[in-house]
C-alpha cells in the first residue's frame, strides 16, 4: 500500500493558515485544558500548542490536577466562553475518573468548540451542511481526498466502537458523495462490507484489526486507530497485512494525526473569522 503523506499536507495547511493570520491585527486564539497526568494527553497538547504558535494563533494552556472539581472545571469554560481573545475551546481528552467528559464539554459554548464534538455543534452539524465538520471528521476527509481517486457514488464504510465518531463522519462522507455504511460492535460478518468499499475508516481502539483480507484492491483505509503493542504504537490496521495490497494507507504514528491537529486550526481560525468582532 502508498503511505498517504499526512506530514506533508498539515505542513501545507498550517503554512497557508500562518500566511492568513499575518495580515491580521487581532489574532485568532485557542485555549486548551488538560486535566491530570496522562502522559498521551500532555504529548497531544504540546502539539496543538507547538502548531498554534507556529502559525501566530494566540494560546493558552490551563492544566489541572487529578483531583480538581468537575464544578472547577466549568467555571473555567464559562471564563473562556466570555474571554474575547479565545475563539476556541478544547478539553483535551481521557479525563479522569469521575469527571464527567460529557457534562464538561457541553460547558463549552458552541461558538467556540474548537474540537467540533459538543452536544450543540453536533446537532447543528446534523442539520445544516454549512456547519463545521468535527476537527477530526475534516481531517480523515482531506486525507481520503489526497489520494486523487474518483469517489463519487463509492462506498464507505466506517468501523467505529460509538456514534459519537461514527455518525459526524458518515455524515461527512455522504455529503461528499459516498455511499456511506456505519459499522459498530460487534462487528459481525464486517468484512463482507469492507471488502465491497473503496473507502474505508476504522477507529476501534484495536491493534492490528483490519487485515488484507478484509480489503480490496484499490481501497483508500484511513486508520484513526491508536494503539500500544510491546512499548510501541500501532494502528487499528495490520500494516504488515496489507503492505502489499494495492492501495492507500495512512501510517500510524504520524498519519491523522498531524491532519487532525492542522484541521483543529483551521476550524478555530473558522470560529474567530465567523464569531469575532474583527
Amino acid at each position: 500500500m502508498q503511505l498517504l503523506d499526512s506530514r506533508k499536507l498539515a505542513l501545507q495547511i498550517r503554512q497557508d493558515l500562518k500566511q492568513k493570520i499575518a495580515g491580521f491585527k487581532i489574532k485568532p486564539g485557542l485555549a486548551i485544558i488538560l486535566v491530570g497526568k496522562d502522559q498521551a494527553s500532555h504529548t497531544y497538547v504540546r502539539l496543538k500548542a507547538q502548531a498554534a504558535q507556529e502559525i501566530g494563533m494566540h494560546f493558552e494552556r490551563f492544566v489541572f490536577p487529578e483531583n480538581t472539581s468537575q464544578a472547577d472545571i466549568i467555571n473555567r469554560i464559562r471564563a473562556l466562553n466570555q474571554n474575547p481573545q479565545i475563539h476556541g475551546v478544547l478539553v483535551q481528552l481521557p479525563l479522569p475518573r469521575p469527571l464527567s467528559a460529557d457534562q464538561i464539554i457541553s460547558a463549552i459554548g458552541p461558538k467556540k468548540d474548537a474540537d467540533g464534538f459538543q452536544f450543540e455543534s453536533l446537532k447543528n452539524f446534523r442539520s445544516d451542511p454549512n456547519v463545521l465538520a468535527p476537527a477530526l471528521c475534516q481531517g480523515v476527509w482531506r486525507l481520503i481526498q489526497s489520494a486523487d481517486q474518483n469517489l463519487n457514488l463509492a462506498k464507505a464504510a466506517i468501523l467505529a466502537n460509538s456514534t459519537a465518531f461514527g455518525e459526524p463522519m458518515s455524515i461527512m462522507l455522504a455529503r461528499q458523495g459516498l455511499d456511506v455504511i456505519p459499522l459498530y460492535p460487534p462487528f459481525q460478518n464486517f468484512q463482507t462490507l469492507t471488502k465491497a468499499a473503496k473507502v474505508v475508516v476504522i477507529a476501534i481502539g484495536q491493534a492490528n484489526f483490519l487485515k488484507a483480507e478484509h480489503l480490496a484492491p484499490g481501497v483508500i483505509v484511513i486508520d484513526v486507530g491508536f494503539n500500544r503493542v510491546d512499548g510501541k504504537v500501532v494502528g487499528d490496521v495490520d500494516s504488515a497485512s496489507v503492505k502489499n495490497l494495492p492501495g492507500w494507507l495512512t501510517p500510524v504514528p504520524g498519519g491523522v494525526g498531524p491532519m487532525t491537529v492542522a484541521m483543529l486550526m483551521q476550524r478555530v481560525l473558522a470560529l474567530y473569522e465567523k464569531n469575532a468582532k474583527l
